[in-house]
């Protein structure tokens, strides 16, 4: 069961990004999916692991587009990204550390509430500016 929907109002207009943003939409449901399914500590720790990953990938695409077109915003836009990866680094370790008392299912909604508000908010601000430029 998705708990976050991919649809239009996510997209940037860059193709690139709207597809690595689509495939982290689709890692927080296969998180979620996991959960639900009492999935095994391995499966979830590759996820946690890919998700992780696929953001870092994400992360400098998007920060080397903003520097490519000037964005002012830029040093903010990545203060972003690194409380975002010490924040998933920080969830992979208590996994890692307890994962039977871990809860994940706080952990999927924490990725899919800071996604979406990124998204909307941070990544469409730089949409704006970048279409403009």
């Amino acid at each position: 069961m998705a708990i976050v929907e991919w649809s239009d109002d996510f997209k940037l207009g860059e193709a690139e990004i709207d597809r690595k943003h689509w495939g982290l939409f689709a890692l927080s449901n296969d998180l979620s999916d996991q959960h639900a399914q009492g999935a095994g500590d391995a499966s979830i720790t590759s996820t946690v692991d890919a998700w992780a990953a696929y953001v870092d990938v994400d992360f400098q695409h998007e920060e080397r587009l903003m520097r490519t077109v000037g964005y002012p915003e830029l040093d903010s836009h990545i203060e972003l990204h690194v409380a975002l990866a010490r924040r998933v680094e920080e969830y992979k370790a208590a996994f890692e550390c307890q994962a039977a008392r871990f809860a994940s299912n706080g952990f999927t909604t924490f990725l899919t509430e800071w996604l979406t508000d990124y998204i909307l908010h941070e990544d469409m601000q730089f949409a704006k500016y970048h279409h403009r430029h």
